[in-house]
């Protein structure tokens, strides 16, 4: 987000909390600050995932073949 979009987004968010009561601000203010010690999760590698499937013996093209077969179109005609 740039500077320009982050001064209008702040106008906007102003714009629309100015009338609330202070006490109500206050606790917006709570709010916003405990949001920003929140840690923040730790993002997982996808290596972790690997493998859980399973190994089923298929090859890739016996698996995208399987996929295919899978697949149903159902085809409407409709009368305009």
């Amino acid at each position: 987000m740039n500077s320009t979009t982050s001064i209008s987004t702040t106008n906007n968010y102003w714009n629309m909390l100015k009338h609330l009561s202070d006490d109500v601000k206050i606790d917006l203010i709570t709010l916003l600050s405990s949001s920003l010690k929140e840690k923040t999760k730790k993002s997982i590698p996808a290596s972790r995932f690997y493998g859980i499937w399973g190994d089923d013996g298929m090859t890739d093209e016996e698996f995208v073949n399987e996929l295919k077969s899978l697949r149903n179109f159902k085809k409407d005609i409709i009368d305009l």
